[in-house]
């Protein structure tokens, strides 16, 4: 039987916490607020190799993917838009106008669009496969808002002018 051990560090050593997927079944919702003991396997060498963070080596089909681009250029994008919003969130303020409504609503959307990905792909991706097709539904029902917003209304800088004059 597969169980889920974690590792925790405890005055210097380090204690080791199993537990099997057969307790939560004996469980019962009378038995919660009852004391109930810990019962203590070693994880299954299956189990420790799905938590297991892989580091390399990759095989080829593995590197290859579906991305256009390299992880370390796409890192770079990431970097300059980043840096860039310093200068535009600024500039869009006192320069107001339909150019600088694009460019702050593309910059920000894009910075929390790679940021909310990386969360998304690092930590929920393996539990919850189908997660990015949701995450991709909502990113661009905001991109449309935003620019639908640009295009029909006042726009994201003279919003945000108007919300500061409250």
């Amino acid at each position: 039987m597969a169980s889920i051990c974690l590792l925790r560090s405890c005055g210097g050593t380090a204690r080791r916490l199993c537990l099997r997927p057969q307790i939560f079944k004996e469980l019962s919702p009378n038995s919660i607020s009852k004391n109930v003991t810990a019962k203590t396997i070693v994880l299954s060498p299956a189990m420790s190799h799905y938590f297991q963070a892989r580091r390399g080596p990759f095989t080829p089909e593995e590197k290859q993917g579906k991305h256009m681009m390299m992880a370390s250029t796409h890192w770079k994008v990431e970097r300059i838009i980043a840096v860039s919003m310093l200068g535009i969130m600024p500039a869009s303020i006192y320069f107001q106008g339909p150019f600088w409504d694009f460019m702050i609503a593309s910059t920000v959307m894009l910075h929390g669009y790679w940021g909310v990905n990386g969360v998304l792909t690092d930590y929920l991706e393996k539990f919850i496969p189908f997660i990015h097709w949701f995450w991709y539904a909502l990113a661009m029902a905001g991109i449309a808002g935003l620019l639908n917003f640009n295009y029909n209304d006042v726009g994201v800088t003279k919003a945000i002018s108007l919300v500061w004059k409250l």
